[in-house]
């Protein structure tokens, strides 16, 4: 969807379509809150996983690996590609970024943990590349609060798309 007064065209409708396909997609891999939070939850796991489930871990799912299935944004102002809500420990917590950008485009991603972006962004053009950023524990909030950890992206050159997959890291 354009910004400016003018219709859409083909080619914007299907980057806008192709855009909402790769959040729901994402949307999909991403275990439900109450999993998250306890470990139990929706339909009872599978025997091969009971154990897991049982011992108090929480399921995770795997990030693709691909770059073409990960989000990618063309938008030149940051726009939001995943987001997650965790209870951070007094050590903080990492997110490993990787990133690459289409054939003749740049741009940036970045972390932002409750609206504050944490470090520099992380310039990103040709072939994948990859950045872990700290996410500090912050000393105002009770225990157990949950951050919003999310990643951003933006095209800074080129007509292409900028792609980023995230992994939090405890």
């Amino acid at each position: 969807m354009t910004r400016i007064n003018r219709p859409d065209t083909l080619l914007t409708e299907l980057r806008d379509i192709k855009r909402r396909l790769r959040l729901l997609e994402a949307d999909r891999m991403r275990p439900p809150a109450t999993v998250l939070a306890t470990g139990t939850g929706g339909p009872s796991p599978e025997p091969s996983s009971l154990s897991v489930a049982s011992a108090g871990t929480v399921p995770v799912p795997l990030a693709p690996v691909r770059p073409t299935d990960w989000p990618a944004t063309s938008a030149t102002a940051w726009e939001r590609l995943s987001m997650t809500r965790v209870a951070i420990g007094p050590r903080g917590v990492r997110v490993e970024l990787s990133a690459t950008a289409d054939e003749d485009t740049a741009g940036a991603v970045r972390v932002v943990a409750d609206g504050t972006p944490m470090g520099v962004p992380v310039p990103v053009a040709g072939g994948p590349s990859h950045q872990t950023v700290e996410v500090p524990a912050r000393l105002d909030v009770p225990e157990g609060y949950e951050y919003e950890i999310a990643v951003e992206a933006l095209r800074t050159q080129g007509d292409g798309m900028v792609r980023t997959v995230a992994l939090l890291l405890t």
